[in-house]
């Protein structure tokens, strides 16, 4: 049962997306220089 309730929920979000869109401030970038790798992570 809870197992049902759980993917009703995740179902709705899915199609029923909310909060959608970029969070000012809200990004951040980093660069390894011994090895070049870069991220960049976003909300």
């Amino acid at each position: 049962m809870l197992r049902e309730l759980y993917q009703e929920t995740i179902l709705d979000h899915n199609r029923h997306p909310r909060n959608r869109g970029r969070v000012e401030g809200s990004r951040a970038e980093g660069y390894n220089p011994l090895c070049g790798d870069q991220v960049e992570v976003s909300l």
